[in-house]
């Protein structure tokens, strides 16, 4: 993959975490990450943008949604996973975005990253 394959990864449960990384790696996706923290992951960022992200909608009990919304307005791809998929953010500030339940397959999670890279 090219040098904007890149892929923040954000999720506090580090088996989750780590299996979307060897998912993504296998594939060819340049990863960044995991973060396991906000802080963490706002450190990533400063650096360099992603062309896609995974989020998980809560690390450590803390809404992703400042993150999710500095990512957008960079043009960052977003995929948000989550065993509840029933937040306000997500019905309304951000419907457009792809979402997962967790536990997600690493083909569903392939496909749902697609069309960034389309």
């Amino acid at each position: 993959m090219s040098p904007c394959s890149k892929v923040l990864i954000v999720d506090d449960e580090a088996l989750i975490a780590f299996d979307f990384e060897m998912t993504l790696e296998s594939a060819g996706y340049d990863v960044m990450g995991p973060a396991t923290s906000l802080d963490e992951a706002f450190s990533m960022v400063g650096n360099e943008m992603p062309r896609a992200a995974i989020l998980d909608i809560d690390v450590n009990q803390n809404p992703v949604w400042p993150l999710a919304r500095q990512l957008r307005s960079n043009g960052t791809y977003i995929v948000f996973v989550s065993a509840n998929l029933h937040h306000e953010e997500l019905r309304s500030e951000f419907e457009q975005e792809k979402r997962l339940d967790k536990p997600v397959s690493g083909k569903d999670l392939l496909a749902a990253l697609r069309p960034a890279f389309a």
